[in-house]
């Protein structure tokens, strides 16, 4: 698949960065579309596949820095999954309308956003943060590290990243509804 992706990208260095990116993280996505997907082996390879050619669309999204790219690229994959998974099962029954329609209390937060309307706005807004901020987010819910293991990954205390990651949610909620401010509806983040 590797030198499909390389094919599709214009430049040496490009390139050089997709297989340093293919390498590193494929092992990982294919774990979580795994776990999303189960034994389906197939369409576990399809999400991966799906995710790296979304990268590639997105080229410009190999300048990330290498721990950002795979926050987004784990998120990214365990979409990719999950709407795999749905097309599975909507194939499969008939009233999936119904059973979709409520959330199993063990879907994660990132797959209840994922699922609605708000997803693209709070990505948008998200992207448009700074980087520490992005980036502490990104750890926490799309890689969904534990706050000892972003400590670990950054270097500071369990008591910073707490304080990060209070201003970096306060900060995406101020910067969310200054550009939505019809969406206040008394939600919180």
């Amino acid at each position: 698949m590797l030198s499909l992706y390389l094919s599709m990208l214009e430049t040496e260095h490009e390139q050089k960065r997709m297989t340093e990116v293919y390498e590193s993280h494929k092992k990982t996505c294919l774990y979580v579309a795994k776990s999303v997907l189960g034994d389906d082996d197939w369409l576990a390879e399809d999400a991966v596949h799906n995710t790296f050619m979304g990268l590639i669309e997105k080229k410009e999204l190999l300048l990330l820095p290498d721990h950002s790219l795979k926050a987004l690229l784990l998120a990214v994959v365990k979409r990719k999954a999950i709407d795999l998974f749905r097309q599975k099962t909507r194939h499969a029954t008939d009233n999936l309308d119904d059973i979709e329609s409520i959330p199993s209390p063990e879907e994660s937060i990132e797959v209840m956003i994922s699922s609605s309307d708000d997803f693209q706005k709070l990505t948008e807004r998200l992207s448009a943060l700074d980087e520490p901020h992005r980036s502490i987010l990104q750890l926490k819910y799309f890689s969904e590290l534990s706050n000892t293991k972003i400590g670990e990954y950054l270097g500071i205390t369990n008591r910073q990243v707490e304080t990060q990651l209070y201003n970096a949610k306060l900060k995406l909620r101020k910067n969310y509804y200054a550009c939505y401010p019809g969406d206040e509806k008394g939600r919180s983040m």
